[in-house]
């Protein structure tokens, strides 16, 4: 019994977050932490606890990733993170941090 619920437990935690991202950044965007995960055409964008999956609508130059209620344009060294009616807060990769 104790082994098949340690199966479930573990194949549930894998479903949960099946991938592998092909690239992590780390960003500071004022006040909000953020994690980009990376995957073809998509990101997972991780922001003080909170994730979204977010789209790309247009590929280079500066990617732009979309989702519900928040867009992610991605510039190299610089990034904007866009919410409301065109409001949008600067981003900038965390020092020290290694890329994936």
């Amino acid at each position: 019994m104790f082994r098949q619920s340690a199966i479930s437990i573990i194949f549930c935690a894998y479903n949960l977050h099946p991938y592998v991202p092909q690239k992590t950044i780390s960003s500071r965007c004022e006040n909000l932490d953020a994690v980009a995960l990376f995957e073809p055409a998509k990101i997972h964008l991780l922001i003080n606890n909170f994730s979204y999956v977010l789209h790309l609508n247009r590929p280079l130059p500066g990617n732009l990733y979309v989702g519900d209620i928040l867009s992610f344009r991605d510039q190299g060294e610089k990034a904007f993170l866009m919410y409301r009616k065109g409001r949008q807060l600067p981003c900038f990769r965390v020092p020290g941090y290694s890329d994936t």
